[in-house]
């Protein structure tokens, strides 16, 4: 049976547009631009059909420009993108995923789209568990794929999730549309090849993984509601970028809402699309448990009597930006949203926000509680080779603009979906 355009457009809640579909000519993804496309001209939107040419195959530009002529056909704008970097040759499907993610929210990225559309069903979530068992993950893990993230301020939506390819390609038969299939999919070469035959042979059912999903999931929801109480009892933001973890509260936790905090954290410093290892997370916890210092994840965790102090990674900050080209919200070193109004109270033309680091300036000039360990994981301004401005330590040679405000911290336990002012 087909997918109706009722059942599609109840996936779709509070979506943004303009948006774009991630289409590789597959039946998923095909199945999906075609129900984006009803649901666009129903409501007078724009979307825009992205397809990565990954060279991998002979055959992969010829497949990328068979999804341009259906997009086209449709009225819709249609982007090949190229993976263009050396081929790995080991772990192939996972290092061309990854190069396919950041070649997708690379372009919505630069083109403001603030929505990307993913054809993952039902299948695919299934797999995705029992990948996810093979490698130990753990209970999030084991609750699939979400149908909603954000990631380096992108929306990523999977609105198929709960359909099966089936379902799919019913669909596509239905207007008479075919579409690729990749012979990845079923080669016993890969992991994913091989699983789908052994469940075949297994005859392990839909219906009861599913089950157990649902039932994870709810026990994932209450422990993080649980985690959300236990961050107001235990952890301590500060807007500069840091925190600071009680050790008696949180000596006190059960240890699988103690190793979610240390995993929040991590992930609230790294880039990372995904939460750290569970090995990584648990010698966290033996450290702290121990008092000792230490750096992890991105940051420096220094341990003193009744608190543990979480900064910054100086050495690993890198991230340095022309605020010339500051046109729209930009979250540096993943830790502070900066507005483009910044711009508006520079002086000088070229000037790039960096971090502060070890740099000279005239620390005589500093009247600030902010502890000296916290000064080099600040963002500073820097013109000309020159510091000439810490916005966080009020700092600033040039005039006496407050430029603090254009500095807004990202949610500790929830990352921003949209950026607000």
């Amino acid at each position: 049976m087909k997918i109706t355009p009722a059942e599609f457009e109840a996936t779709l809640k509070d979506i943004s547009f303009p948006l774009a579909i991630a289409t590789s000519g597959g039946p998923d993804s095909l199945a999906l631009l075609l129900l984006a496309h009803d649901f666009a001209t129903k409501t007078k939107k724009k979307i825009i059909a992205l397809t990565v040419d990954h060279r991998l195959r002979a055959t992969s530009h010829k497949e990328a420009l068979y999804v341009q002529k259906i997009a086209q056909d449709l009225g819709i704008q249609h982007i090949i993108l190229k993976w263009e970097t050396e081929k790995p040759a080991t772990r192939i499907q996972e290092k061309a995923r990854e190069a396919r993610y950041d070649l997708l929210l690379k372009w919505c990225k630069d083109n403001q789209i603030p929505t990307l559309l993913l054809g993952h069903h039902q299948q695919d979530q299934e797999e995705t568990f029992w990948l996810r068992l093979s490698s130990g993950s753990g209970l999030d893990g084991l609750t699939g794929m979400k149908p909603v993230i954000e990631r380096e301020g992108i929306f990523i939506y999977r609105p198929l999730l709960n359909f099966s390819k089936k379902r799919l390609t019913a669909t596509l038969r239905a207007r008479n549309q075919g579409w690729i299939e990749d012979p990845s999919n079923e080669s016993p070469a890969y992991f994913r090849g091989r699983f789908r035959a052994h469940l075949k042979d297994e005859g392990l059912t839909n219906e009861r993984l599913l089950a157990v999903m649902t039932k994870l999931q709810e026990d994932a929801d209450f422990i993080n509601a649980s985690l959300l109480s236990s961050l107001q009892n235990t952890v301590k933001v500060f807007e500069e970028g840091y925190f600071i973890l009680q050790r008696d509260a949180f000596e006190t936790l059960h240890s699988a809402l103690a190793k979610r905090i240390i995993s929040l954290l991590i992930k609230w410093f790294s880039r990372a699309p995904y939460p750290p290892r569970s090995t990584q997370v648990e010698e966290i916890l033996k450290k702290i448990r121990e008092r000792r210092s230490f750096t992890a994840g991105g940051a420096f965790w220094v341990s003193k009597p009744k608190e543990i102090l979480i900064l910054r990674e100086a050495a690993a900050m890198k991230e340095k930006i022309p605020l010339s080209s500051l046109n729209k919200p930009h979250l540096w070193d993943n830790r502070f949203w900066v507005t483009p109004h910044l711009k508006s109270t520079l002086l000088q033309k070229e000037a790039f926000l960096i971090p502060l680091g070890n740099a000279p300036f005239a620390k005589d000039k500093i009247i600030s509680p902010l502890p000296s360990s916290i000064w080099p994981t600040l963002p500073a301004i820097e013109s000309k080779g020159k510091i000439v401005s810490i916005p966080h330590l009020c700092y600033n040679i040039e005039n006496e603009v407050n430029q603090r405000k254009f500095f807004y911290l990202k949610p500790l336990f929830h990352d921003s979906l949209t950026f607000t002012i």
